[in-house]
């Protein structure tokens, strides 16, 4: 299984058994989706760092890593808002309703705050040979925005490459920026 098969296939398990009251999960219950602890243990990193996931323990002994994991948040609002999972669940009824927390470009899961929605759709709409780069550095400014502290050097180095390689797209950046901030 390739690392977005099985980061899905995570997700999927932790939602599934969520609704069924299962808050917390251990290595064991992942045992059938994915038997690699390395595999397994970086799939878990990744997701903790897309924040869909917390990491509540992680041990690594001879045996193997263990593990307890929750779904976060966000991690939640993700799979409730997206196509992807949508068709995995029969009856489905979303224990997140968040207006602000949109699904956007397809395969790169990404979750936007509601002002940055008209920015990646523009991006689709234009659909850039360097699409990707823009999304990352456009997602980078929005992580950023939503932190308690902004790393400045971090949203000037987005905006740097968006002026020099997209400059079309920062009508809309700005635009979003000030939405963030009428709230």
């Amino acid at each position: 299984m390739d690392m977005d098969g099985l980061q899905n296939s995570i997700l999927e398990k932790m939602y599934s058994e969520y609704r069924k009251g299962n808050i917390g999960l251990q290595r064991k219950d992942f045992k059938e989706v994915e038997p690699n602890d390395q595999k397994l243990d970086s799939a878990f990193k990744t997701l903790k760092s897309s924040g869909y996931i917390e990491i509540k323990s992680r041990v690594h002994t001879t045996i193997g890593i263990f593990y307890i994991v929750t779904l976060s948040k966000s991690g939640m609002a993700f799979i409730e808002n997206s196509k992807h999972f949508k068709n995995k669940f029969q009856e489905f009824d979303p224990v997140i309703h968040d207006d602000d927390i949109i699904f956007g470009m397809g395969s790169e899961h990404v979750i936007t705050i509601l002002p940055f929605k008209r920015v990646y759709a523009e991006i689709n709409n234009k659909n850039p040979e360097n699409r990707i780069e823009i999304v990352k550095n456009v997602r980078m400014i929005e992580k950023e925005l939503s932190n308690e502290i902004i790393n400045k050097s971090k949203v000037m180095t987005a905006l740097n490459y968006l002026k020099n390689n997209a400059s079309w797209i920062l009508p809309g950046v700005f635009g979003s920026l000030i939405a963030m901030f009428e709230k």
